[in-house]
């Protein structure tokens, strides 16, 4: 191309750069700040990697506030409410946080945080975020919540169940409803033995009947109430006898009252079978005993599902008292606040 025949090109060029500079500035600007702008940090104005809103919110919404949060909060313990949250951090220290090496890393079923039930466990990159968010200090700060408007991710589905087990979690969904027959067998039973001091007629045939249908509901309850565990977040691991724990302790607990309730059972056949008179005495006692155990079993799942201020609050109710407890201040202890109840379930 002749030098001549290039000059148009060039004096377009010119008359456009022109209109730009003059017209539109702003465009010069942006792209000035874009070859120019440095990239910004990726730490907080105080010195911190992992923020709270940023990057440990998701995953709380993610993974705890369906069962932990304002709508529904198992065993007292929400994830939106900074007291209780770091009530479980150590901050500065992961390897001593409660929630994070009792609840979201540990390899009891029982424990672990969300359960597997709900999609449990979190990543590792998630557990990675949140052990740097706690070892820098869990900083939580001043208007930041967890809860927010926009619609919580969706867990991943857990792995299809095989027939059997389906069957096995399905019925364990009857075990608030069954579990009261052996309460009522084993109290009616044990009050008709009491009469039978004064009205011995009264003492045989409806105290065994109630033995026995009471040791098979038993049975049938405390099966169920091991196949519900899981749905609840409580696991199902049947290893584990921690005493300490609650829920161990309450289902162990109905373990007991089963096995007790089923010798005494097979004690009254044999003693109707024997006609003998020390053997109907045994298992006499053993229906006033399995009464009482019941009942303190019962009133422990009663705890473990309405709270522990539930039956309290029906005594205050009856006697007159203040309806509901004074509300705690901010500044009371946080280790006060904790229910004795473990965050099993979650």
């Amino acid at each position: 191309m002749h030098k001549f025949a290039r000059k148009p090109i060039f004096m377009s060029i010119i008359l456009a750069s022109s209109f730009i500079f003059v017209f539109h500035p702003q465009w010069l600007d942006a792209a000035q700040n874009d070859e120019t702008q440095a990239p910004t940090s990726t730490l907080d104005s105080d010195g911190h990697l992992v923020q709270l809103k940023r990057d440990i919110a998701p995953i709380l919404r993610k993974h705890c506030l369906e069962c932990h949060g304002p709508d529904e909060a198992k065993n007292d313990f929400r994830v939106d409410d900074r007291e209780i949250m770091l009530d479980y951090i150590e901050p500065g220290d992961a390897a001593e946080s409660t929630l994070y090496v009792d609840y979201m890393t540990t390899d009891d079923e029982d424990m672990l945080m969300p359960p597997k039930s709900h999609g449990g466990p979190c990543s590792v990159q998630e557990l990675a975020l949140i052990q740097v968010w706690i070892n820098e200090g869990a900083n939580w700060p001043e208007g930041v919540t967890v809860s927010d408007e926009s619609v919580p991710a969706k867990a991943a589905p857990p792995e299809p169940l095989s027939v059997p087990e389906r069957v096995w979690f399905a019925q364990g969904f009857l075990h608030p409803a069954t579990v009261h027959f052996p309460i009522a067998l084993f109290t009616l039973g044990a009050g008709f033995v009491v009469l039978s001091l004064k009205w011995p007629a009264l003492g045989k045939q409806i105290p065994l009947a109630c033995l026995l249908l009471g040791a098979l509901s038993s049975v049938a309850a405390t099966l169920m109430g091991w196949a519900l565990a899981p749905e609840l977040g409580y696991g199902s691991n049947w290893s584990i006898m921690d005493w300490g724990k609650e829920v161990d302790a309450h289902r162990w607990s109905a373990v007991v009252v089963t096995i007790f309730s089923s010798v005494f059972a097979i004690i009254a056949l044999v003693a109707i079978r024997k006609d003998s008179e020390k053997l109907t005495k045994v298992w006499k006692i053993g229906l006033l005993v399995c009464a009482g155990m019941v009942g303190a079993v019962g009133h422990q799942g009663g705890e473990m599902s309405y709270g522990k201020d539930f039956y309290p609050r029906a005594l205050r109710i009856l006697t007159g008292a203040q309806a509901d407890p004074e509300p705690t201040t901010s500044d009371s202890d946080p280790a006060n606040e904790k229910t004795s109840t473990e965050l099993s379930n979650s």
